[in-house]
């Protein structure tokens, strides 16, 4: 014990382990400074509001009513499209599929 004392000096140690401990809280100041400013930079600073209230003035101004036109609005319908590809085809046989690719090479 007394060797590992003699080459390491615990004074020595003590004092590093002080600094180590004073620069880490140093940097943890400075960390959180930094995030806080960060935070505050990106914040939501309602300008997206501001430009809905601008637009719908001007479309109030001009006569367009966006709001109660969207109601009546035709949507696309459901169902028809696209059902045949869900459907699961019936086993092909190897007539059928010499047949198509006859029918591709002609």
């Amino acid at each position: 014990m007394q060797g590992m004392n003699a080459a390491m000096n615990p004074q020595q140690v003590a004092k590093t382990m002080q600094e180590f401990e004073r620069q880490n809280a140093r940097m943890e100041m400075s960390e959180e400074m930094i995030n806080d400013t960060l935070d505050e930079i990106l914040e939501d600073s309602g300008d997206e509001e501001e430009q809905d209230q601008i637009v719908q003035q001007v479309l109030d101004e001009i006569g367009i009513e966006v709001s109660g036109k969207m109601a009546t609005a035709p949507t696309a319908h459901r169902g028809a499209l696209g059902e045949a590809s869900k459907a699961k085809p019936a086993a092909a046989t190897d007539d059928d599929i010499e047949k198509l690719l006859a029918q591709l090479k002609s």
